[in-house]
């Protein structure tokens, strides 16, 4: 997985926005939506900053949007993924097979104590 990949998660919404353009983020801190994704920088350009990468780094292998399903998950979705929605500063790290939920270290305490839960590893 792309450690630089961004993507922005609303604070209290469910809503995950779409990737960011890296480069806008770095020089203007200006969320930017991205349409292009770098394989060898593990980075995403918005349209204008794409440019000035392929002129410097013309070897690299981009993918556009078309190629979506070749762009990493981001590692803000997937911390948004494994954060429990009832308690938000705690992963989800088990499941319940009885009642076949998620659960965080939490959850087990206060209303899982006596099942046999299942860990699990992402």
């Amino acid at each position: 997985m792309a450690t630089s990949s961004q993507s922005s998660v609303e604070l209290g919404s469910h809503e995950v926005k779409d990737y960011i353009c890296n480069a806008c983020e770095d020089k203007t801190n200006v969320e930017k939506s991205a349409d292009f994704y770098c394989k060898q920088c593990e980075r995403f350009y918005c349209g204008n900053c794409i440019d000035p990468h392929g002129n410097a780094l013309a070897k690299h292998t981009t993918f556009g949007r078309v190629e979506i399903d070749k762009w990493p998950v981001s590692k803000k979705v997937v911390d948004f993924l494994q954060t429990c929605d009832v308690h938000k500063d705690h992963t989800i790290d088990k499941f319940c097979n009885l009642h076949e939920q998620l659960c965080c270290p939490k959850c087990v305490s206060d209303q899982h104590r006596y099942v046999t839960l299942q860990l699990f590893s992402y």
